[in-house]
């Protein structure tokens, strides 16, 4: 008779089995990964309207822009290809 609680059957002591602790139930990978890209859109944009009051010249404008643009690819690709490398070792364990 342990610590862990139990009962008697049949006059044996039988430890009650502890329940598996509940594996709590998040977002899915590509809800994650849509997620980011999202944020990404979005700080892009965001950027983008700061250049608009920032800047007078629609060369400043026009260059800060396409930084924030390329900056948002890269980072969605990076994010996209990431995600595709666990999707894939995921798979490869099961």
């Amino acid at each position: 008779m342990t610590q862990n609680g139990g009962h008697f059957e049949k006059g044996r002591w039988v430890e009650d089995e502890e329940p598996a602790p509940e594996t709590p139930s998040g977002p899915s990978v590509d809800d994650l990964v849509d997620e980011a890209s999202k944020s990404v859109r979005r700080a892009v944009g965001d950027v983008t309207s700061l250049g608009r009051h920032l800047f007078l010249t629609e060369e400043g404008r026009s260059h800060l822009e396409k930084k924030a643009r390329d900056a948002g690819v890269a980072l969605e690709r990076a994010v996209n290809e990431m995600a595709e490398k666990a999707r894939k070792t995921y798979e490869k364990k099961e």
